[in-house]
């Protein structure tokens, strides 16, 4: 089930190296968001009035800071079903008044267990975790490497007549495609350990159906929690382009085995995790950290008599030394959007990250249109094309942030 398949990039750092040159340092930190019991969840529908009853596993906020002198990042990744542009700007804020961090991606799980509403003191949280880990740095190297987990299949199923089938839960595993089962590991260690374990996968997680009234992080969780029990720091979840992949057992009624299969499926994950981390091997060279915002309007779907570009969509790229990129999107991207990113980047490593910053619904791709369902046709408010549009923006900037623009 799963495949190994795993190059591999490491940086070494500490504060400052005999050239001279400014080193790595990293912090993470991590505060526990769980909300009262009693409240709506986020993500379900079918789920009516009803409110949560109890917790399963609990919900965390974990925050990585990197900086190397000259560029400070932060990474917060939420157990929540989604960060809104408010959310996000109110975070900011709080950070920017007690730290010089400017550069912050805050990035939803997706967990379709979690409480659906915000609330201020979960705002006040993931600022002082984001704090705190700024606090905490200290001398780092990072690496980075890829491996395989064959989890999740494509849940829109086009016939041989063309006709689109809602493939949603798939148990018997029947292979469907386009899907993205890559899996990016980003590590950072300092002199006496690991610091973070950051994953890079691609599927909704939504193992746990509307059934399930007890809070959950879903796979992201169990993953999360045996990695940190296996190999130590903390673990943090970055979604891919997740628009259009379901997990195999998806929706599944707690009476059913819910629990049980996203327990399986994040231990599928953990140990590809824990294989891919054995090959990670140090590499001499020192990263620069260079980092780009840019907010684009867009017009909504609906807008048909006139083009008013109202909806603002945030996207972020990360460069790291010369072969690790980032790109960061404010919604579910279907899953081309991610393979396309990833096979037009110029940077060995570039992983597409999900839900950051903003949650703008779906972004479908433009053949995805032609046969509409759920995600193409509804649950999406962006104008046909713009999944398109801000990947290229993404791999513009990124071109440009690597000097990679030819002046012939």
């Amino acid at each position: 089930m799963v495949k190994l398949r795993s190059t591999i990039l490491l940086f070494t750092m500490c504060m400052f190296c005999q050239n001279g040159l400014p080193q790595l340092t990293a912090g993470v930190a991590q505060v526990d968001i769980t909300p009262p019991t009693g409240v709506a969840m986020y993500g379900y529908g079918a789920r009516g009035k009803n409110v949560s009853e109890g917790i399963h596993d609990r919900l965390y906020a974990g925050a990585l800071v990197l900086a190397n002198g000259t560029t400070k990042l932060a990474i917060a990744t939420i157990d929540i079903g989604a960060v809104r542009k408010e959310n996000a700007e109110n975070i900011k804020a709080m950070v920017r008044k007690q730290t010089d961090i400017q550069n912050i991606l805050l990035i939803a799980s997706h967990t379709h267990s979690g409480p659906a509403q915000w609330i201020k003191e979960t705002e006040k949280r993931i600022a002082e975790v984001i704090i705190e880990a700024d606090r905490n740095r200290k001398s780092a190297r990072i690496g980075v490497g890829v491996g395989e987990v064959r989890e999740g299949h494509n849940r829109r199923m086009i016939t041989s007549d063309e006709r689109l089938i809602m493939f949603w839960a798939n148990r018997d595993r029947i292979p469907t495609s386009p899907v993205d089962y890559q899996l990016g590991v980003i590590r950072i260690e300092g002199s006496d350990g690991p610091i973070a374990t950051l994953v890079n996968f691609t599927c909704h997680p939504v193992v746990a159906g509307p059934g399930n009234l007890l809070y959950s992080a879903d796979y992201p969780g169990a993953m999360k929690r045996i990695l940190k029990e296996k190999i130590g720091g903390q673990v943090m979840y970055l979604p891919g382009a997740s628009g259009d992949i379901n997990p195999f057992w998806d929706k599944t009624p707690p009476n059913e085995g819910a629990f049980e299969q996203i327990e399986k499926m994040g231990r599928a994950i953990a140990d590809e995790v824990l294989q891919v981390s054995r090959h990670i091997i140090e590499y001499d060279e020192m990263p620069r950290i260079s980092f780009k915002n840019e907010t684009i309007p867009l017009a909504s779907r609906q807008d048909t008599a006139r083009v008013e570009r109202k909806i603002l969509a945030e996207i972020n790229t990360v460069l790291i030394g010369e072969n690790l990129a980032l790109a960061a999107f404010p919604g579910e991207f279907f899953v081309e959007h991610g393979l396309s990113l990833k096979k037009r980047s110029p940077f060995k490593y570039t992983f597409f990250i999900g839900y950051c910053n903003d949650q703008l619904a779906y972004f479908p791709t433009i053949q995805s249109t032609l046969y509409g369902g759920y995600g193409a046709a509804s649950a999406t408010q962006v104008e046909i094309g713009a999944g398109e549009y801000l990947i290229n923006r993404a791999l513009i900037k990124l071109m440009y942030q690597g000097n990679k623009i030819s002046q012939h």
